[in-house]
């Protein structure tokens, strides 16, 4: 359950159900409540040096999404949503966030729910075929959930859909909530893993590999479409054993029927200068992941890994989930 120390409320979001609802909420839980112009533009926050990063991340920033514009796709999903909550609370050392918003990629949800999924109903309206909605892109649904409930309501409005499901990418294990919906499956999830040692060290804040196998066994038993996405591989020291040994450990304890329909997505990671530089303040003796040995620049601030490097992982990564689970498919490496 993510406890702030402190909310932050864009003015009219209180007039939304949702947004009451959690004024209320947190009113009662005696939290510091300052009211704001725009959930975007948070002077006092913006102000604050980057070593307060890891103190920003215990607010909660509560807004109204202004625009929703769905983005084609072509991985994931057929189509992007800017959905009902960006940032997160976690402190994910590559996180991609903070090279959009900086030391302020803080957890913010959005209370009009029903205006978001409007855009989506446009579009499903003019479908000429089955398409699948990402939900998950800028946060991570199960962790707003545990606030807002907004995963939980989602999967339900998706339920009811004739040519559209619903997609999102977690790393959270609370998805207790998610078992008994009638999801009428229309909604599929993404576990997302990495070596346990990885998880530890450098996905700070989030749930153990352990815990997130067992969220992926409890979805698909309760009849979710469940994949693994592996994201991102993080080329450190000694990381072909690593991830073998990750292979091993997921073969061993996932589910036997949901190995025979299991799906991969891989990604690797790009980094962006702007973690460097605020790690440096906030986590001095955080994992330093940039190896400019395998990497290269990728666009402004950002590095990725060399295509030699890359594809030499690549074969490596295939190899084993053909060995280990011959039976899965491969939707996308990137």
């Amino acid at each position: 359950m993510f406890n702030p120390t402190a909310v932050y409320m864009e003015k009219g979001a209180e007039e939304y159900y949702l947004g009451k609802l959690l004024l209320d909420r947190y009113r009662q839980m005696d939290k510091p409540i300052i009211t704001v112009d725009d959930h975007n533009k948070i002077p006092q926050l913006r102000n604050l040096p980057d070593r307060d990063f890891i103190k920003l991340k215990r607010y909660l920033i509560i807004g109204i999404r202004k625009s929703v514009r769905l983005v084609k796709n072509e991985r994931s999903a057929d189509w992007i949503v800017p959905f009902t909550s960006s940032g997160c609370s976690a402190y994910c050392l590559y996180c991609y966030l903070n090279c959009t918003f900086f030391k302020n990629s803080y957890l913010r949800v959005f209370v009009n729910r029903e205006d978001i999924w409007k855009s989506i109903a446009r579009k499903h309206e003019r479908l000429d075929e089955e398409a699948l909605f990402e939900i998950g892109s800028n946060s991570d649904m199960v962790l707003e959930d545990c606030v807002t409930g907004n995963l939980q309501w989602a999967i339900e409005k998706f339920a009811g859909l004739r040519k559209g499901r619903a997609t999102f990418a977690t790393k959270f294990a609370g998805v207790d909530k998610l078992l008994s919906l009638d999801h009428r499956g229309k909604t599929q999830a993404r576990i997302s893993v990495n070596p346990a040692d990885i998880v530890k060290r450098v996905e700070i804040g989030t749930s153990s590999l352990e815990e997130r196998v067992k969220a992926a066994n409890k979805l698909y038993h309760s009849g979710y479409k469940v994949g693994i996405n592996i994201a991102p591989v993080i080329l450190v020291e000694d990381w072909e054993k690593k991830y073998s040994d990750m292979f091993d450990y997921l073969e061993s304890s996932l589910a036997r029927g949901l190995k025979k329909k299991l799906f991969f997505e891989v990604i690797f990671m790009t980094y962006g200068l702007a973690n460097e530089k605020i790690l440096a303040e906030a986590m001095p003796n955080a994992v330093n992941l940039l190896d400019r040995n395998i990497m290269k620049p990728k666009g402004r601030g950002k590095y990725c890994y060399k295509k030699e490097v890359k594809l030499g992982a690549e074969k490596i990564i295939k190899d084993e989930i053909k060995h280990k689970f011959p039976g899965a498919s491969i939707s996308y490496i990137c």
